[in-house]
């Protein structure tokens, strides 16, 4: 189901900004999550800002979550336009999504929690499994005597703008 025009346009207003940090797509993410997931239906858009604790920096994530009826159904960790170039970048969102699963999990009350890592107008899907308790996309294992690429840049695979996303 593509979305709607009045969708895809704050995403393309967004991306024509010059801002490389991650609030250039705050406003398109709180349009794309309230249109699917509507107040009518008891869904809110939470906005929340944490610090990042396994981080040594001060920096702050934003974490747009979905809550029914104040139960969390999906969340998306927005991260800078610049970070989806860079390893580092990557494997650190990809270690905040998983602590994020961690910190949740035992809250969830529906059948799948999804949480989307998003990086300008691409996103990855993470989706725990509540029997077995593994995470999906498995977690590529890094070796401290190589430089490894443990989030590969094709794991943001899917770009919101296309027709068939």
């Amino acid at each position: 189901m593509p979305l709607p025009e009045t969708v895809c346009g704050v995403f393309e207003l967004a991306k024509e900004t010059r801002e490389t940090d991650e609030s250039q797509f705050y406003g398109p993410y709180n349009v794309l999550l309230n249109y699917l997931s509507p107040h009518e239906e008891r869904h809110a858009v939470v906005p929340q800002y944490k610090r990042l604790t396994q981080s040594r920096s001060v920096d702050f994530t934003t974490i747009f979550f979905v809550r029914h009826k104040m139960h969390p159904v999906f969340f998306v960790e927005d991260k800078s336009s610049g970070a989806l170039c860079h390893i580092s970048s990557r494997q650190e969102a990809d270690l905040q999504m998983r602590g994020m699963f961690t910190h949740l999990f035992e809250d969830v009350v529906i059948g799948t929690l999804y949480g989307a890592s998003a990086m300008r107008t691409k996103i990855r899907i993470y989706k725990p499994d509540r029997i077995s308790r593994r995470l999906t996309p498995t977690i590529i294992p890094s070796d401290p005597e190589l430089v490894t690429n443990t989030a590969p840049i094709a794991r943001w695979n899917i770009d919101l703008l296309t027709p068939h996303s």
